[in-house]
């Protein structure tokens, strides 16, 4: 692995950083309107499904950090 690809791991760290933390503010954002009463069926159902969108985008960005911190630990000249 050179400079360049280093660089571009980095990217892609960043993306996925910036993916989780965008659907963890949409998960936050429905939370913030919650009511007194249970939810219905259907917003039950949108709140499942962010929770699923906002774990994956959690693993792909771990997932990239992990091979991230990998480079940056053991120097990326050394990876190859």
């Amino acid at each position: 692995m050179d400079y360049a690809e280093f660089t571009g791991i980095h990217g892609i760290c960043v993306t996925a950083m910036r993916s989780y933390i965008a659907q963890v503010e949409k998960t936050i954002a429905m939370l913030a309107e919650s009511r007194p009463e249970p939810l219905s069926f259907k917003q039950r159902f949108t709140l499942m499904s962010q929770q699923i969108a906002e774990n994956d985008a959690h693993l792909t960005y771990l997932g990239a950090r992990s091979i991230l911190l990998k480079a940056a630990k053991m120097g990326y000249a050394r990876l190859t």
